[in-house]
């Protein structure tokens, strides 16, 4: 097997597949925020069967819950690859004035 030396090689990866820290903070954090939004629909679901509501109403409100909870998820997503990625060039650039 033949190893490559950091000093030239600075290899550019997504963010999804990157190795280090980058990804051991991005991903726990998005998996966190998927289980806080499926137990919080969990309990709008449940709370919607109990409650005495008309059908249409109980549709609406589980479909207006599940469009709340996507959006906000999909903002947490973009935050934090924006991170990710600030984080990354931060590292390329430290990579560089070093050498």
């Amino acid at each position: 097997m033949m190893q490559q030396s950091d000093s030239g090689n600075h290899r550019r990866g997504s963010v999804a597949r990157g190795g280090g820290a980058t990804q051991t903070i991005l991903l726990p954090a998005v998996k966190l925020d998927l289980g806080v939004l499926v137990l919080a629909l969990l309990c709008l679901w449940f709370g919607v069967m109990i409650a005495p509501l008309s059908r249409p109403l109980e549709l609406l409100t589980l479909f207006g819950g599940s469009l709340l909870g996507a959006g906000w998820l999909a903002w947490r997503i973009r935050r934090a690859l924006a991170r990710a990625r600030q984080e990354l060039a931060r590292e390329a650039d430290d990579g560089t004035q070093q050498e």
